[in-house]
């Protein structure tokens, strides 16, 4: 535990939205042989697009630190929202017009919201535990 908390904040968020993907995906596995199986699927995927995001404002923010500069930040925030307004666009058109029902949109809306608050209260308590 006292590792996580030495991450950096993209990069302990990237692993925790991963680790409630998979548990949320653990949990729901029963739905996989059902008509809802687009809800652990849609764990699995949301996991793995809004972790990876994460992960990528990491690696490029870490090279903002070393550099001193913010464009690699502002580069990584038009990445995040691009890739997230395009795949909720896919998904939506996959799921209400296409009739591809393998991935749930709203368990996106879910775990990017769980990603968020997370993030934004990593960074109070952060900044509150180095002052």
């Amino acid at each position: 535990m006292k590792n996580l908390r030495k991450l950096e904040r993209n990069l302990l968020t990237s692993i925790i939205v991963a680790i409630v993907s998979i548990l949320g995906f653990i949990a729901s596995s029963f739905l996989i042989n059902s008509e809802n199986k687009d809800i652990p699927l849609g764990f699995l995927l949301s996991g793995g697009v809004i972790g990876g995001l994460y992960l990528i404002a990491h690696l490029l923010t870490s090279k903002d630190d070393e550099k001193s500069s913010n464009v690699r930040s502002i580069i990584s925030t038009i990445i995040r929202f691009v890739v997230l307004v395009a795949t909720v666009i896919l998904l939506g058109f996959a799921y209400y017009v296409w009739d591809f029902k393998y991935f749930n949109v709203f368990v996106f809306f879910g775990v990017y919201t769980f990603g968020a608050i997370f993030f934004v209260t990593s960074h109070i308590f952060l900044k509150e535990r180095k002052e």
